[in-house]
C-alpha cells in the first residue's frame, strides 16, 4: 500500500509538470473562495494535499489526516479538534469521496461550523460520460449502488481508498436524505464543471492530451457544452451552509 506522503510527493511532481492542470485548479479555487462564508471563524482545508488552495486563500489553515510537509496541522475530518461554532468554512478538494463515514463528517461539520458557515466541496461528478471514463480508466472504485451514508470500512483502513461516486450520491441523487437527517445544513449551491478540459489535462493519473496553447479554445467549447452538463460533467462544486 502506497503511503499518503509518497502519493502526495508523486502528485506534486505531476503538478509541477502540468501548467494546464494548475490553471484549471486555480480557476476552481477561485470559484471555491467566492463561495466561502464571511462569518467569524477560521477557514480550514481538510485533506489539503499539496496545500495549493493557499495560493488563492492565503489565510486558510491547511490540514491533513496524517503529518505531511504541506499541512499546518493533523485533523481527522470525522473527529475535528475544533470548538463548537468556531469554524467559518470547511474546504474539501478531492477529499469527500475518501471519507469513511459521511455521517460522522456531517455531524462534526454541523458542530464546528458557525451559524452561516459553509462546507465547500470540489470533487468528482458521475455524469453519463464521466461514469464511463472513470470506470474504465480511473484507479479508484466507482459504485453508484452504494449507500453513501453508510460507513465504508475499507476506506477507514486506507486514506487513499475511495468510492469516486460518493459526492454524486450524497449531494445529487440523495440530497433529500442529507437535508432530512441534518436539518441544520442546507445545500446552498451546486455546479457541474469540466466537460472536456479536465479529462484532456490528464488530471493526476492519466497522460495529458490537451496542449497548452489549446486551453482558451477548449474553455470556449466548455461554455457551449454547458446545457449538456448533466451528461458530460467530470467535476462538481457543492456548497452546504449551516442555518
Amino acid at each position: 500500500m502506497t503511503g499518503l506522503v509518497d502519493t502526495l510527493h508523486e502528485h506534486e511532481r505531476i503538478w509541477s509538470q502540468r501548467p494546464l492542470l494548475r490553471r484549471i485548479y486555480r480557476e476552481w479555487f477561485e470559484l471555491m473562495a467566492a463561495q466561502f462564508a464571511r462569518v467569524p471563524g477560521v477557514t480550514v482545508e481538510l485533506g489539503c494535499g499539496g496545500a495549493h488552495l493557499r495560493e488563492v486563500v492565503p489565510d486558510v489553515v491547511e490540514t491533513d489526516v496524517e503529518p505531511t510537509p504541506w499541512a499546518d496541522a493533523v485533523v481527522d475530518a470525522e473527529r475535528m479538534a475544533y470548538a463548537d461554532r468556531s469554524v467559518a468554512n470547511l474546504a474539501l478538494v478531492d477529499v469527500f469521496h475518501h471519507l469513511s463515514s459521511v455521517e460522522r463528517f456531517l455531524t462534526e461539520a454541523t458542530r464546528v461550523l458557525a451559524p452561516g458557515g459553509r462546507i465547500v466541496v470540489l470533487d468528482a461528478y458521475c455524469s453519463l460520460l464521466s461514469t464511463l471514463a472513470y470506470s474504465q480508466f480511473h484507479h479508484e472504485r466507482l459504485n453508484l449502488d452504494a449507500d453513501p451514508f453508510r460507513e465504508d470500512p475499507s476506506i477507514a483502513g486506507d486514506p487513499m481508498d475511495a468510492n469516486i461516486a460518493r459526492t454524486t450520491l450524497v449531494f445529487f441523487r440523495h440530497a433529500h436524505v442529507l437535508e432530512e437527517r441534518w436539518p441544520e445544513l442546507t445545500i446552498a449551491d451546486r455546479r457541474l464543471l469540466s466537460f472536456v478540459a479536465y479529462p484532456l489535462s490528464g488530471g493526476y493519473s492519466r497522460p495529458q492530451i490537451l496542449p497548452k496553447w489549446a486551453y482558451t479554445p477548449v474553455m470556449a467549447l466548455e461554455r457551449t457544452l454547458t446545457p449538456a452538463r448533466r451528461l458530460l460533467a467530470f467535476r462538481c462544486l457543492v456548497t452546504i451552509e449551516r442555518r
